[in-house]
């Protein structure tokens, strides 16, 4: 069977009214994100952003930044304000694209590209970052860290 010919933009794999329903999809963790740059994602633990989440007393040796001061002068106990974590969640797509996704009727090449285009506009969409790594009897093409609806 004869491989498609690679697809010059997204509307060639993914027809417009298919993407405005994937704008409504999000890409979601079961596990505590482990990202080490700050995003638009809440993590499971605390940190520093502006999204306050809790108090809890004050220790000796924390950060006064964080105290406060409106809940002291009402119970006149020190307690610390604590807020999410907001971390990058990163979406990465592992495409086959040796020769045997070309056998079948009809071929599964293209059925791998639009799977692939979709997930990637979901990621990119909700500005995840996305890598996209295609890969035969190795690594063959590489887009890493891409971010936002322009890419």
């Amino acid at each position: 069977m004869a491989r498609t010919s690679p697809p010059k933009r997204l509307t060639e794999l993914l027809d417009p009214e298919f993407m405005a329903r994937l704008d409504a999809l999000d890409v979601l963790s079961r596990k505590m994100l482990q990202g080490k740059l700050q995003g638009e994602r809440r993590a499971k633990r605390r940190g520093q952003s502006v999204e306050f989440a809790d108090h809890r007393p004050y220790v000796v040796g924390d950060d006064l930044r964080f105290v406060d001061w409106n809940v002291y002068g009402r119970l006149d106990q020190l307690f610390l304000k604590l807020f999410l974590e907001e971390q990058d969640l990163s979406v990465q797509l592992v495409v086959d694209v040796s020769g045997s996704v070309g056998w079948g009727d009809p071929p599964k090449d293209l059925a791998i590209k639009k799977l692939a285009a979709a997930l990637g506009y979901v990621g990119l969409v909700n500005n995840n970052r996305v890598t996209i790594s295609a890969f035969a009897d190795g690594v063959v093409g590489q887009l890493q860290n891409l971010r936002g609806r322009r890419n």
